[in-house]
């Protein structure tokens, strides 16, 4: 009889093993700022839709908005597995205020 918690007949793996035909993606926001009227904002979005096809689209946006002493507005990103990857990087910088936008766009094609 098997309990609803009993994972024993799952195995357990102990090495990395490459997954043909994934691809994955990060975007990760960061904004600081200093002083009484300060503002940090931060925005991340991220769709990865599968047709049925096997192609696998990306669209993603990361915005990052710094007001005040010392502003810091950074936009990262992460791509795995994409065969075509466009990147849009907006960045505006002034003595009070550091504004970051990341905008990508990928294509993932299956047997490719």
């Amino acid at each position: 009889m098997m309990q609803i918690n009993d994972l024993s007949y799952l195995g357990n793996t102990y090495e990395n093993k490459l997954i043909l035909g994934g691809a994955s993606a990060v975007i990760e926001a960061n904004a600081s700022a200093k002083g009484n009227n300060s503002l940090a904002l931060t925005d991340t979005d991220l769709v990865l839709n599968t047709k049925k096809n096997g192609v696998t689209r990306l669209k993603g946006t990361g915005t990052a908005l710094a007001i005040g002493e010392d502003p810091t507005a950074d936009v990262y990103y992460a791509l795995d597995g994409f065969d075509k990857v466009k990147v849009k990087t907006i960045s505006r910088e002034g003595k009070n205020y550091d504004l970051e936008i990341v905008k990508i766009r990928a294509i993932d094609r299956p047997n490719r």
